[in-house]
């Protein structure tokens, strides 16, 4: 369970680290449509899918630290995949299980089906009753549902939906170790003007604030994977800025994360 659990928290952190490529390629969309991923289920949801299933340990433990707000994920696999928080797993069983508008159950579905993510209707499921996380799926609207094996368990379902496009087989392989880092500003470098205005964009703040945030240099401006690193690194190169980039474990890019 410790290496399951550790290869969740890795998957979980490169999706943080995709997601915040996204925003920073285009901020304009994200600053009108947020999509944020938080680390900590509310313990109200948790109380409430253990009421209501008696859930794999390693999904459950998924469940706690996978808490989406307006997070959607397009892959070279996947259209739209929304993969449910535990707020949402209730209600990600309509139109499957259960139909909403009838309140009745749907008795085509697999009953020890849960549904766990959907991608443009399409299921993704676990079987309560093999007590494991092998991922099924099956295509929505052809009349019946004729289920496959779609992954041998979470982990390898979380590499493969949880990574944007382009990504090549084996930088997703199980088992395969991921670097983490910070990147603070020393000093305003060459141009102050392109420093503070790089501070501003970052922290979504006015010249008076993002002059005091360099009065205090170092200041931190990213923590998180190498992927969302190089992008950040790339401004601060063109703008001159001052700066220093250090790796860091796991644990302290979990601890207390905000950028």
């Amino acid at each position: 369970m410790e290496n399951q659990t550790k290869q969740i928290d890795e998957a979980i952190v490169r999706m943080q680290a995709a997601l915040q490529v996204k925003r920073e390629q285009d901020p304009e969309f994200y600053a009108k449509y947020p999509a944020y991923l938080k680390a900590e289920a509310e313990e109200q949801a948790i109380r409430s899918v253990a009421v209501n299933w008696r859930l794999p340990d390693d999904y459950l433990y998924f469940l706690n630290r996978y808490v989406p707000e307006s997070v959607a994920w397009s892959t070279d696999e996947y259209i739209n995949l929304t993969i449910y928080s535990a707020k949402d797993l209730l209600k990600g069983q309509w139109g499957y299980n259960y139909n909403p508008v009838t309140e009745e159950d749907i008795s085509d579905w697999p009953s020890s089906y849960l549904v766990i993510a959907s991608d443009e209707g399409n299921p993704y499921c676990i079987d309560l009753y093999r007590g494991d996380t092998v991922i099924y799926t099956a295509e929505h609207g052809t009349g019946s549902w004729n289920f496959s094996i779609a992954y041998d368990n979470l982990i390898a379902f979380l590499h493969s939906t949880l990574l944007p496009k382009g990504f090549e087989e084996e930088d997703i392989s199980e088992g395969a170790t991921y670097k983490y880092c910070k990147i603070v500003i020393t000093g305003q470098g060459r141009d102050k003007v392109k420093t503070l205005l790089f501070l501003k964009k970052r922290f979504s703040c006015d010249y008076s604030q993002v002059k005091s945030y360099l009065e205090t240099a170092p200041l931190l401006v990213y923590k998180g994977g190498e992927l969302g690193a190089s992008s950040i690194e790339s401004q601060l190169k063109d703008i001159g800025a001052e700066y220093e980039k250090h790796e860091i474990s796991l644990h302290e890019f979990l601890e207390n994360r905000c950028l």
